[in-house]
């Protein structure tokens, strides 16, 4: 009687530790499988330039901002299209580099 009331416990403590939904599982697990695939990207670091032109643009557009933080360099025209974030607020510059 002990043993099949010991066996019942763990057994059902086993089912509560897993997900009770089928759904669920598969969520879980194309998660997992993501995660394995693509590595999680830090969205805090500055986006990588494309070449020395748009690094300079980038560097160009902070020094004009009086610093601030890069959000993208986008070519465009004859120059960069520059995005700062400084103080909560988004400012725009067009660089045009040698």
């Amino acid at each position: 009687m002990l043993r099949t009331f010991l066996a019942c416990a763990l057994v059902s403590a086993g089912l509560l530790t897993q997900p009770a939904d089928a759904r669920q599982r598969e969520r879980n697990s194309n998660q997992e499988q993501q995660e394995q695939r693509e590595p999680r990207r830090d969205t805090r670091e500055a986006p990588r330039p494309r070449g020395d032109n748009s690094a300079a643009a980038a560097r160009r557009a902070q020094e004009r901002n009086g610093g601030g933080r890069v959000l993208s360099v986008d070519p465009e025209g004859d120059g960069y299209r520059v995005k700062v974030l400084k103080d909560g607020e988004v400012r725009t510059h067009h660089v045009v580099v040698d």
